[in-house]
């Protein structure tokens, strides 16, 4: 029988580990081929407010989306948008 621990872990995540975390998780929903970016929005309190991903706006269907981009700058394959948008503009 395995004894309990009366003392708190001490190898937990600090709030910015997890939020990275949680950002990361979110970026896996991506069906970019090419990046997939993930965002995790936190107020002051550590609560998270937002989390988002880089595809399509609300209402546009990314199965028509032309995937395939090419460019000798790799900034210049990005999409202007992404999950982020909607949580920072108002």
């Amino acid at each position: 029988m395995s004894e309990v621990s009366c003392k708190k872990r001490d190898d937990y995540l600090e709030w910015p580990e997890y939020f990275m975390a949680v950002a990361f998780l979110s970026a896996q929903r991506s069906k970019d081929p090419n990046s997939q970016v993930g965002a995790c929005i936190v107020n002051s309190e550590n609560k998270i407010v937002g989390i988002g991903y880089n595809g399509m706006p609300n209402g546009c269907s990314d199965d028509v989306l032309p995937w395939r981009r090419t460019a000798e700058n790799k900034l210049d394959t990005k999409y202007p948008y992404g999950g982020e948008d909607g949580y920072l503009q108002p």
